[in-house]
C-alpha cells in the first residue's frame, strides 16, 4: 500500500521541486545560452512563474549590441497573463500583456541598422500549402505599455532623436471584437507631447485616428533638409489636433482633417544668421485626401514673420539657402508605377493666406557701402489660391523704412504668368535712406527727399499697359562724393533740371510693351522708361526748366552774336535774365558760356571796323560810315590804290595790318566773355556758378561757326 503511493508521491515532489526552481533555471538557461538563442548576449535579473495565474514575470530584461556591452533593449518588467481554459475553445487568449519601463536604442548606418543581424534571413525552403481554411481565434486583453523610450541616432546626418514617456494602452483587441480603442501616449524631445486615440471598426473595415501633439520640437528634421537647403538648423514647436480617416480595405482612402500651429520657428543658415523668424504660424486643414492626391486647406495664418535678404557682390543669402537644390539634376524624372486607370494628378487649394505684421529686411552689400531696407507692418491677404486659379486677388500693404508707405492689390492667374494687375501707392518715402544708391550710381548722396509713387500694371492679351505717376518733392543732392559713378547717364542732372518752382518733379510715364516678345521684362522694361525721361531730361535741360521762366527752351541754349559786336543787346539781356531768374532757383546748377564764331569772318569784319575807326579820325564826318560809302571807299583808294576793285572787306583787311587784326579779334573775345561775367555779378549769382570760355575755333566744325554763345548747364 505505501509502495502503491510512494512513486506517485516522488513524482509529484520531483515536479514541484521542478516547478519551485524552474525560474531559475530558465533564467540561468537564458543568461548563459542568449547568444545562441537570439544572436546576441542576452541578461534576465529575475523570472517568476506564477502557476495559480499561468503568468510570467521578467525583471531587468536587457538585450545587448552585438560589443555585448551596450544595451539594445532593455525592460524594467514584463508580464504575461495566459488564459488557458480559453483553448477548450479553441482560442489563444491572453489576459494580460504588460510592459514597465521599455527602452530601445536604434542606430542607422550607411550599411544597415544595429538590428540587422536580428533579422532572420528569407527562408528560401517552400513551405507545404495549408489546405486548411479553420479560423484562428485569439484575444489579447488589457495590452498596456507604461514610460517607455526610444532613442533613435541616424549617424549619415548625425540626428538624434528620444521618444521618452510612451504609454500605450489597448484594451481589447481579437478576432470577433467590432470594435477596438487604442491609446497612447508619449513624450517627444525636451517638451514635446505626443497623445493618438484610435478607433478600429472591423467590420466596416475603417479607422479613425486622433492624434493631438503639444511642442514636438521639429529641429530633428533639419539634419534631413541639408539635401535641399544649407541649414545649420531649422527650429520649431508643433502644436496640432489632426484627425485621420482611412479604410484597411483601400490603404490609400486616407483622408486627413483638423489644425495645426508652429511656433517659435527659426531657420538659421550655414554662416550662423537667422533668415526667417516666425512667433507662430497656423494652418486649418479642410480635407486631404491621399487617395485623390487633393490637398485642401481652409486657412494659412502667419504671424509677425521676419525675413532676413542679403546681397552680395558674388550671390545672395537666398541663393546660398537654396544652392544644394538648385544644384540637384532636376532633369532625371521619377517613374511612378500606376495600374492602368489610376492616373492620379495632384491639386491643392487654399481658401485664405494671412500675413501679419510681417517684417522684411533686405542688406545690400554690392554698393560702396551697405544699404539697408526695412519694410515694417507688412500685411499680406490672398484669396483663392489653388492649382488652376486664374484669378487670385492680393492685398497688401507695408511701412518702409519707417516714413514711406506702401498699399495695393494685384490680380495673378497661375496658368498664364502674363495675365496681371497689379496696382499700388507708395507714399512719402525718404529718400534719404537710400543714398547708398545714389553714391554708388551718380556719386552724389541724397541729402533730402520725398518719393510718392503710383504705379498699374495691366499684362493681357500679349500687350503690357502700364502707368507712372511719380512725384518727388524737396529732392536735395549733397556735395559729390569720389566715388566713381556707375550710371553713364546723368541722372543726377536730370532729376535736378526737372524741379519745378516749388523744388518738386512730376512724372507722368506710359509704358506699353508686347509680352509675346521673349526678351521681355516687366522691370527692365519700366526702369529703361525711367531712364530715358532722365536722360531727355538731362540732353535737354533746358526744355525742363524752361517752365521756370515761361520761356522758348531754344532761346535759353543760345545767345546769338552779331559780328563785331562787343556789348549786351536788349534781345540777349532777356535771355540772361531768365538765365538768372534759373540759376536764382537752382544755386547748385552751374551754367557754361563757350564762346563760338567764324574767326575768318569775324576778323575781315574787324579790318572793316578798324579802317572805318580811321576814316572817322581824319575826316570831319560825324556819322558812322556804310560799307558803300563814297566818301570811305576814297578814303581806302587813297590809302591802298587799286582798293575800289577789291572789295571793301578784302581792301580793309589788306590795308589794316595782320597784327592790329589778331589784337583787335583777342581783344573782342575777352570783351564778350567779360560781359556776360559782369552781367550775373550784377544779377548775385555767384562766380562760382557760371563759367565762360572760349571754344577751339581753329577745330570747330564749319556748320557751327557763327558768333553765338552755346549755354550748358552741369551741376557743380
Amino acid at each position: 500500500m505505501k509502495k502503491r503511493y510512494l512513486i506517485p508521491g516522488i513524482l509529484v515532489l520531483v515536479i514541484g521541486i521542478v516547478l519551485i526552481f524552474l525560474s531559475s533555471i530558465v533564467k540561468n538557461y537564458v543568461n548563459k545560452n542568449g547568444e545562441e538563442l537570439v544572436g546576441r548576449k542576452v541578461s534576465i535579473s529575475d523570472l517568476h512563474f506564477d502557476y495559480l495565474n499561468v503568468a510570467v514575470t521578467v525583471s531587468d530584461l536587457v538585450v545587448y549590441e552585438k560589443n555585448a556591452v551596450d544595451s539594445f533593449l532593455s525592460v524594467r518588467e514584463l508580464e504575461v497573463d495566459f488564459s488557458p481554459w480559453k483553448l477548450f475553445r479553441k482560442e489563444y487568449s491572453f489576459s494580460k500583456i504588460s510592459v514597465v519601463d521599455p527602452l530601445i536604442s536604434v542606430e542607422q548606418y550607411h550599411e544597415g541598422y544595429n538590428f540587422t543581424d536580428l533579422i532572420p534571413e528569407a527562408d528560401t525552403t517552400v513551405a507545404a500549402e495549408s489546405t486548411s481554411d479553420e479560423l484562428v481565434r485569439f484575444s489579447l486583453y488589457n495590452i498596456s505599455l507604461t514610460n517607455g523610450e526610444i532613442r533613435l541616432y541616424d549617424q549619415p546626418v548625425e540626428n538624434r532623436i528620444a521618444v521618452t514617456n510612451l504609454n500605450f494602452d489597448l484594451p481589447l483587441i481579437a478576432w470577433d471584437n467590432k470594435q477596438s480603442n487604442v491609446g497612447a501616449e508619449f513624450s517627444l524631445g525636451d517638451q514635446g507631447l505626443v497623445q493618438v486615440k484610435a478607433l478600429v471598426d472591423n467590420e466596416a473595415a475603417t479607422y479613425e485616428i486622433d492624434i493631438n501633439t503639444k511642442d514636438i520640437q521639429i529641429n530633428p528634421l533639419g539634419n534631413y533638409m541639408r539635401d535641399f537647403v544649407d541649414v545649420q538648423s531649422i527650429n520649431a514647436l508643433l502644436t496640432s489636433d489632426i484627425k485621420i480617416n482611412g479604410s484597411m480595405d483601400d490603404l490609400m482612402n486616407i483622408e486627413v482633417t483638423g489644425s495645426g500651429q508652429l511656433n517659435d520657428i527659426s531657420v538659421i543658415d550655414a554662416q550662423g544668421e537667422t533668415v526667417l523668424a516666425i512667433p507662430e504660424a497656423r494652418t486649418r486643414i479642410k480635407n486631404i485626401n491621399l487617395k485623390t492626391f487633393s490637398f485642401d486647406f481652409s486657412s494659412f495664418e502667419i504671424d509677425e514673420p521676419e525675413l532676413l535678404i542679403t546681397r552680395s557682390k558674388e550671390t545672395t543669402n537666398m541663393e546660398r539657402l537654396f544652392a544644394p537644390y538648385l544644384a540637384s539634376d532636376t532633369t532625371q524624372s521619377v517613374q511612378v508605377t500606376v495600374e492602368k486607370g489610376d492616373e492620379v494628378t495632384t491639386s491643392y487649394a487654399i481658401d485664405t493666406l494671412i500675413v501679419n505684421k510681417g517684417k522684411l529686411r533686405f542688406v545690400d552689400n554690392t554698393l560702396n557701402r551697405k544699404c539697408q531696407v526695412d519694410l515694417t507692418d507688412l500685411d499680406v491677404n490672398l484669396q483663392n489660391l489653388s492649382d488652376n486659379s486664374t484669378n487670385i486677388p492680393i492685398a497688401f500693404s507695408s511701412n518702409i523704412n519707417k516714413s514711406g508707405y506702401i498699399k495695393g492689390t494685384t490680380k495673378l492667374n497661375l496658368t498664364d504668368m502674363y495675365d496681371f494687375l497689379l496696382e499700388a501707392k507708395l507714399t512719402n518715402l525718404d529718400l534719404v535712406s537710400f543714398s547708398p544708391y545714389s553714391e554708388y550710381y551718380i556719386a552724389s548722396p541724397f541729402t533730402q527727399g520725398w518719393f510718392n509713387y503710383d504705379i498699374m500694371v495691366k499684362m493681357g492679351g500679349g500687350k503690357l499697359n502700364n502707368e507712372n505717376d511719380i512725384h518727388v518733392g524737396e529732392l536735395e543732392f549733397g556735395k559729390k562724393t569720389s566715388d566713381k559713378p556707375y550710371m553713364k547717364v546723368p541722372i543726377r542732372l536730370g532729376l535736378y533740371v526737372m524741379k519745378d518752382a516749388n523744388d518738386n518733379i512730376d512724372i507722368n510715364m506710359p509704358v506699353t510693351g508686347s509680352t509675346d516678345d521673349p526678351k521681355f521684362k516687366l522691370g527692365k522694361i519700366i526702369w529703361g522708361a525711367f531712364l530715358n525721361v532722365l536722360s531727355k531730361a538731362a540732353l535737354s535741360p533746358f526744355k525742363a526748366m524752361s517752365g521756370l521762366v515761361g520761356t522758348d527752351p531754344e532761346k535759353l541754349e543760345y545767345l546769338q552774336l552779331a559780328y563785331v559786336q562787343d556789348s549786351l543787346e536788349e534781345k540777349q539781356i532777356e535771355t540772361l535774365q531768365s538765365l538768372s531768374k534759373i540759376m536764382h532757383r537752382k544755386p547748385e546748377l552751374l551754367v557754361s558760356f563757350i564762346q563760338r564764331t567764324n574767326e575768318q569772318l569775324e576778323k575781315e569784319k574787324l579790318a572793316v571796323k578798324l579802317a572805318k575807326t580811321k576814316f572817322m579820325a581824319e575826316g570831319s564826318e560825324a556819322e558812322w560810315p556804310a560799307d558803300d560809302d563814297q566818301k570811305f571807299m576814297r578814303f581806302l583808294t587813297n590809302q591802298l590804290p587799286g582798293a575800289d576793285t577789291l572789295g571793301v572787306e578784302m581792301a580793309c583787311s589788306k590795308y589794316i595790318p595782320v597784327t592790329d587784326v589778331d589784337v583787335a579779334f583777342g581783344d573782342l573775345l575777352n570783351t564778350r566773355n567779360t560781359m556776360i561775367k559782369n552781367y550775373f555779378t550784377e544779377q548775385g549769382i555767384p562766380a562760382e556758378n557760371v563759367h565762360v570760355s572760349t571754344a577751339d575755333l581753329e577745330n570747330l566744325p564749319a556748320e557751327i561757326r557763327r558768333p553765338e554763345f552755346k549755354v550748358e548747364v552741369s551741376l557743380k
